[in-house]
């Protein structure tokens, strides 16, 4: 049974994905799906084919330097061309492969193509690492800004899928957990802290199907994410999980904290899958209420904490999702997030009482340092190293083995009009 891709078939997922992709709904697998359905792809060929995408979409700032280098366009079959002479080596046909490189290679327009240690020679420091690792040139001149050389260590990280499993305290126990896992073939290490959150360190196949996770055991969840959650202090009262769906932090906060929990969302279809989860995790439902309300309209002064993980570019993600690169090609969409989170968060503090823990699955300054800056910040419970030019703290890739996060715990009484 054929296990590698054809060129053709290759080129045609590539074309759909862009195709789709640049329509706004910037979800990798979603876009696999829909792809998968129109095709009737080969189900023997799923995996392979997941795999080719999402390593193609996430090059995709490399491959649109090389093609405007070589072609002096940046068409889909152009980097499906070139995807193919320099990446495609063991997720397709490799006889087809090296025969279509060749003809590629005859067929440019100076009969053959450069070596990419040729292409990012040529190129400055920071061209360089945004071709080299593929991320808009804006993206990394800001990054290097705030962070020195540091940021190509960063990056480099971000590009890989950081895969954690957190444990259902209030249904099993961590040893219990592991040994299931095991069992099942997936091999995992506790975290040295949070011991509740499993690194997966070798299994090739969907998390979601592991009969642990179907029987709500353990469930996918990024390290940085449960962290944050974390962040809040075990006080008793109310506290408010602003923008609370899907339910990771929600339950994090059930499982480690005693305090009663107001769960806020816009939407009822997400609160509705929020509360089958929690279900499905066997949380203490009589500890939290979820309701439907708009975050930017809360009461004055009713909840004691507050979290609000507000709606962002995703840009901490790109490992797992890497559609999020397509998207910051227009940089005008960050503007429009940190509208809302400025909105969002000057809500949340004149509802609040004593502790704001704001935080973004980002590592753009915009939507973490710039948010917060002129409010007064308090110490990170759990040890987190501070964020650029000192400002909040950050999950950092390339130190925790996570996507990236920002977070800051802000003293409502304190803030000022700036948050």
């Amino acid at each position: 049974m054929r296990s590698t891709l054809d060129v053709w078939t290759f080129r045609h997922l590539t074309a759909y994905l862009l195709k789709d992709l640049r329509r706004g709904a910037y979800s990798y697998d979603s876009a696999f799906r829909r792809y998968e359905r129109s095709a009737g792809l080969n189900p023997a060929l799923r995996r392979i084919a997941y795999s080719a995408g999402k390593d193609f979409i996430s090059r995709y700032y490399t491959l649109t330097h090389v093609a405007e280098t070589v072609y002096g366009n940046r068409g889909p079959r152009a980097l499906a061309d070139l995807w193919i002479h320099y990446f495609g080596a063991g997720l397709m046909d490799d006889d087809e492969r090296k025969r279509y490189s060749k003809k590629i290679a005859r067929d440019a327009p100076r009969g053959k193509l450069p070596d990419l240690d040729e292409v990012l020679d040529e190129l400055d420091d920071v061209a360089r690492i945004a071709v080299e690792l593929s991320y808009p040139r804006w993206l990394v001149a800001e990054l290097r800004a705030a962070m020195g050389d540091e940021v190509a260590r960063m990056l480099a990280s971000l590009n890989e899928e950081h895969r954690w499993l957190r444990v259902n305290l209030t249904a099993t126990d961590v040893d219990t957990a592991v040994g299931a896992l095991m069992a099942e073939g997936a091999s995992v290490r506790k975290h040295e802290k949070l011991e509740y959150m499993l690194r997966v360190t070798n299994y090739a196949g969907s998390l979601s199907r592991l009969k642990a996770v179907v029987a709500g055991y353990v469930t996918p969840q990024d390290l940085g994410s449960a962290i944050i959650a974390e962040e809040m202090e075990d006080c008793g009262g109310v506290v408010l999980d602003a923008c609370s769906a899907p339910g990771e932090k929600a339950a994090v906060m059930l499982m480690r904290r005693s305090n009663l929990l107001v769960g806020c969302d816009i939407s009822l279809s997400k609160l509705r899958g929020e509360a089958a989860l929690l279900r499905r995790w066997r949380m203490p439902e009589y500890r939290a209420s979820l309701a439907v309300c708009d975050a930017m309209r809360l009461p004055r002064g009713r909840f004691g904490q507050s979290i609000i993980d507000a709606p962002c570019t995703d840009s901490g993600d790109v490992g797992r999702n890497p559609a999020v690169k397509l998207m910051l090609e227009n940089r005008g969409v960050v503007e429009r997030f940190t509208r809302i989170q400025r909105a969002l968060l000057r809500s949340v503090i004149r509802s609040t009482r004593r502790l704001v823990v704001y935080s973004t699955r980002s590592i753009l300054p915009e939507e973490g340092e710039r948010i917060v800056r002129g409010t007064e910040q308090m110490d990170s419970r759990t040890g987190l190293p501070g964020g650029y030019w000192g400002i909040g703290h950050r999950v950092y890739p390339h130190l925790h083995d996570s996507g990236g996060f920002f977070v800051a715990r802000l003293a409502p009484g304190s803030t000022d009009e700036t948050a």
